[in-house]
């Protein structure tokens, strides 16, 4: 868990630092850029999407017992 608090603090850093350069210079980044932080997201839900699943199999097992 904190692996992925750190990881959504980086990504919402990245997000603020683009959010100001746009405010102040328009369009920014490079498609490249824009992928490396989709990529990021993506890892980050795919993460949240296990651990879930996790979380609802041992409530069902937990359940069952």
């Amino acid at each position: 868990m904190k692996e992925i608090k750190n990881r959504l603090e980086l990504l919402e850093s990245d997000l603020k630092n683009l959010e100001k350069t746009i405010k102040n210079k328009g369009a920014y980044g490079t498609i490249d850029d824009w992928l490396h932080v989709l990529h990021k997201s993506r890892k980050i839900e795919e993460f949240a999407i296990t651990q879930l699943a996790i979380l609802k199999y041992t409530e069902k097992q937990n359940y069952s017992a």
